[in-house]
């Protein structure tokens, strides 16, 4: 795995693994399509449809466009198709975003494990990392139950996942914290200041 690249919502250079620097900045180019990454429960649609209305962009759910083409929904997907099937519609989805201009686009909490997709949003837009504290996931995850999500089983399988995704989150060009005290709009005015920041966003 390469080494990351992310930088945080307060400017600071944030280190790898290795203790390597990440780049100080995003791009020179302005892009039109911001892709949220991060965990199950962490916020991606409501601060995505947010975020789009803060920079007058569209929206799109990445999984709301998978259950559209497969005529199911996410959970039923994997109980009757499974999660390869899911992860190669994902991918095709979200093949489909470069016909979207000045859009924002909610991610699966899965999408940026796969190389394919890391290499498909790193060509076509500018990816945020929206990374809540696992304790405030865990409260959404029970608040929200698991029928909608299905490869939450239970706290300590859901902090395995976690754990195990996180090397791919820091993938993200840019990362933001926010706390359980933090409204979407509240969030995706935070995003937004850091893409202009940055230069991100046209």
């Amino acid at each position: 795995m390469s080494a990351t690249r992310t930088t945080d919502e307060d400017g600071d250079r944030v280190l790898d693994a290795t203790g390597c620097e990440s780049r100080a900045s995003v791009s020179d180019i302005p892009r039109r399509r911001v892709y949220l990454v991060g965990f199950m429960a962490a916020g991606k649609s409501s601060v995505g449809s947010a975020l789009a209305s803060e920079l007058g962009f569209s929206f799109k759910d990445l999984d709301r466009m998978i259950e559209e083409s497969a005529g199911a929904r996410v959970h039923e997907i994997f109980e009757q198709q499974g999660e390869e099937w899911f992860r190669n519609l994902e991918h095709e989805c979200l093949l489909q975003t470069e016909a979207f201009n000045c859009t924002v686009i909610a991610t699966g909490g899965g999408t940026m494990t796969f190389e394919r997709n890391r290499e498909v949003i790193r060509r076509l837009g500018v990816s945020v990392w929206i990374a809540p504290s696992l304790d405030v996931l865990f409260e959404r995850l029970d608040r929200g139950g698991r029928s909608k999500r299905p490869l939450y089983r239970g706290r300590d399988q859901a902090r395995a996942l976690y754990h195990r995704r996180q090397d791919a989150y820091r993938m993200a060009d840019l990362r933001i914290k926010p706390s359980s005290a933090d409204t979407a709009d509240g969030v995706a005015a935070r995003i937004a200041a850091l893409l202009r920041a940055r230069n991100c966003v046209i």
